[in-house]
């Protein structure tokens, strides 16, 4: 078992923030009583800077607490599992498929690979979630916002991802997380 130092806990602080304040920071209602934000371009960015574990961990709770704190609480639950698994995936993928000697062309196929990935499971988790909640028919509704919401976040984090990579931010942060 992994023990978490204070920098290890201190960094996925600060990213579980950056995931709240950039769920928070704008917000645009959907049909479904949900809401459309730039928070899943830390979402990504978190999973991919801490690793699977750390990075899923603070873009959960990161997301959550946005949920919570914005009135849409009966999503809190549904959103720490949902974009979890999103970070998981996209920080799995992306590190499995980059090395260190991958050219910054291939790391922005294979990040937009990750976050297919991440964000299709993110628009089938509120799917089965809105279903349940409001029925199929309203929770389609949901669909493109939430793919909308996949694609912005990937464009806004693949510009992140680069610079923090060719600046060895994740070669230091591998050396803490994994």
């Amino acid at each position: 078992m992994h023990k978490c130092n204070v920098k290890q806990l201190t960094i996925s602080g600060l990213m579980a923030a950056l995931v709240l304040v950039g769920t928070m920071l704008i917000q645009v209602p959907t049909p479904t009583k949900g809401y459309i934000h730039i928070g899943d371009s830390m979402v990504y960015l978190s999973g991919v800077l801490l690793g699977p574990v750390a990075g899923s961990l603070a873009a959960a709770m990161g997301s959550m607490l946005a949920d919570v704190f914005s009135g849409y609480g009966i999503y809190a639950p549904a959103t720490f599992v949902i974009k979890g698994l999103d970070a998981f995936i996209v920080a799995y993928i992306y590190n499995r498929l980059v090395k260190s000697d991958t050219s910054s062309v291939k790391k922005i196929v294979f990040f937009a690979c990750s976050v297919l990935a991440g964000g299709g499971v993110m628009v089938v988790g509120y799917l089965a979630y809105e279903s349940v909640l409001y029925g199929f028919n309203t929770a389609i509704l949901g669909v493109l916002g939430n793919i909308t919401q996949a694609v912005g976040g990937a464009i806004l984090a693949a510009p992140l991802v680069i610079a923090l990579e060719k600046i060895n931010l994740f070669q230091k942060l591998k050396e803490n997380f994994r």
